[in-house]
């Protein structure tokens, strides 16, 4: 059917398509060697994207590369479920034990075949092992 000026055509029944949204992006965290780490993302899109989870890595070249996650690491599990509104879908990163290696920036990448987006967090991790041997003095040592 052709457009008239004035007029709509309806295309298909259904929601409108539309590129992906963060609407809820990953919080930066802080935590110790041996704790556990979780990180979350909520994105809005249809049709639903496909959501991903890669840290940022930089080559010895000096350039940015993206490892897709969870790769071959045994401490990160990823998850994604549908929600928790209508045309939304979360997903999730838990790094369980953080090792100092798990530091860097994570992104949360999402696509559909309208588009893509992405938001981005930051890891920071102190290692507990290199303050093992520093004592702190019993509330009844005298200084």
């Amino acid at each position: 059917p052709r457009a008239h000026p004035g007029h709509l055509h309806k295309a298909r029944d259904g929601p409108c398509e539309f590129a992906p949204v963060v609407v809820v992006p990953p919080r930066s965290v802080h935590n110790v060697t041996g704790a556990q780490v979780g990180l979350s993302c909520e994105v809005r899109a249809v049709p639903t994207p496909v959501i991903t989870w890669r840290k940022v890595m930089q080559s010895p070249e000096g350039t940015q590369a993206l490892e897709e996650l969870p790769g071959d690491h045994v401490n990160i599990a990823v998850q994604v479920r549908g929600g928790p509104s209508d045309h939304e879908a979360t997903a999730w990163i838990l790094i369980n034990p953080l090792r100092k290696e798990d530091e860097g920036v994570y992104q949360c990448h999402a696509a559909n075949m309208v588009g893509e987006a992405e938001s981005h967090s930051t890891v920071t991790v102190l290692d507990l092992s290199k303050y093992r041997s520093f004592r702190f003095p019993a509330p009844d040592d005298r200084m």
